[in-house]
């Protein structure tokens, strides 16, 4: 008998043999997560034959197979089934993060710059601005201006933010098919009859060192916030605080933010988190958030809860709900309202020093006619609030019936 010998190539692959079942097997018995943290996402769950809910409201046996219109069912091939069974083990496989960091690292080793849409430049993440639906996007435009149209009484503006891929559109290569912000916003604002313009733009795609937006998120800082709280000075009536009026708290040093959730890539800086506020007659705030037939009421527009959750961005005025509304002790009658992206919560902790009331409303979150939410008659702005790459994309300005 020939005796075994251990050579280096028979190590590699019982090695890799060894790896793969073990793997297999702690993908099998390991509890399966409803959400990866990380990556800010539900994760895909065991597909299943039968449609259970659609077999319990079934009243008799007769009714049994009527009430099966189950993808799986229909589909001889089993295709539908299979892709996602392969979608439920891809989310759930056993250190699966860790694989995926490894594969993103090997693409970047390999010279790739984009992974999984999002473009890293240095220590900076960037949200690319990619072609869109040209049709939607002027349908947007004209839903506003039919809005306005319909209340002339009403001061209405809109301010389109640049991401921070406009600071980095020199380093971006041509072949990555990116669009201009800079079109975008100009397009828009020379489109508009009914609706007054806010360029913040300018205050922020100058080009400076200042930390105007987040490395791990596509988000603007605080300090970007405050320099488009800014901008809307005049245009909106007030006078803007200096910066020197504010005390500045860091409120965590560790944030990773959706941007990171897509690459997983641990070699880009996390981002710190400020909040802003007076040194001198801070306002006292109530605000309540509805999300359908649940409020919760807060005494801060910062809820300090979020900071211990992945997604920190949220401790600005919450999570993304259909309507959130903050009433102040500032003895004016000014009040606002604001028909937004989430690049609107970190801007609203500024706008409230100079308003009683402040009405934000996320159209991507209300499935009806705003003034059935909405009494227009109880705001004297209204002010249109988004990033140049969710104005350019979204489609919720006129789905969710604005322009009836």
């Amino acid at each position: 008998m020939k005796k075994f010998k251990m050579t280096p190539h028979k190590l590699m692959i019982g090695l890799f043999a060894l790896v793969l079942c073990g793997t297999s097997l702690m993908t099998a018995v390991l509890p399966k997560k409803e959400r990866s943290e990380n990556e800010n996402r539900t994760l895909a769950q065991m597909p299943t034959i039968v449609n259970q809910n659609k077999l319990k409201a079934a009243e008799n046996p007769a009714d049994v197979w009527n009430s099966i219109k189950w993808k799986y069912i229909n589909d001889r091939t089993g295709k539908a089934f299979k892709d996602d069974f392969e979608t439920f083990l891809s989310d759930h496989l056993a250190g699966r993060e860790m694989w995926v960091k490894f594969s993103n690292g090997i693409q970047r080793l390999s010279g790739k710059q984009e992974i999984n849409g999002v473009y890293t430049v240095g220590n900076q993440m960037i949200q690319l601005l990619k072609p869109f639906d040209q049709e939607q996007f002027y349908t947007n435009i004209k839903a506003m201006d039919s809005f306005a149209e319909r209340f002339p009484e009403k001061q209405m503006y809109l301010m389109i933010a640049p991401t921070v891929q406009e600071l980095y559109t020199n380093k971006i290569p041509s072949y990555m098919s990116v669009l201009s912000e800079r079109v975008v916003i100009d397009t828009s604002y020379k489109a508009l009859a009914n609706v007054g313009t806010i360029d913040c733009r300018s205050y922020l795609a100058n080009g400076t060192d200042e930390y105007l937006y987040y490395r791990t998120d596509h988000h603007w800082t605080s300090l970007g916030a405050y320099r488009a709280y800014q901008s809307a000075a005049k245009a909106l009536g007030y006078t803007a605080y200096g910066l020197s009026s504010f005390n500045i708290e860091t409120v965590s040093s560790d944030f990773r933010g959706t941007l990171y959730s897509k690459t997983l890539d641990d070699s880009v800086t996390p981002d710190s988190i400020e909040y802003y506020t007076l040194s001198k007659n801070e306002p006292q705030v109530k605000m309540t958030c509805m999300n359908g037939a649940t409020v919760e009421e807060y005494d801060s527009l910062y809820v300090r809860e979020f900071l211990e959750q992945k997604d920190k961005y949220s401790s600005f005025t919450g999570s993304n709900v259909p309507v959130v509304t903050i009433e102040t002790n500032v003895d004016n009658d000014k009040t606002l309202l604001i028909v937004k992206d989430s690049y609107a919560h970190s801007l609203v902790p500024f706008l409230s020093k100079h308003y009683s009331k402040i009405t934000m409303a996320d159209m991507r979150y209300i499935n009806t006619d705003l003034n059935q939410l909405i009494d227009l008659d109880d705001y004297s702005q209204v002010l249109f609030m988004f990033n140049a790459i969710t104005f350019a994309e979204d489609d919720s300005l006129t789905r969710l019936g604005l322009t009836r």
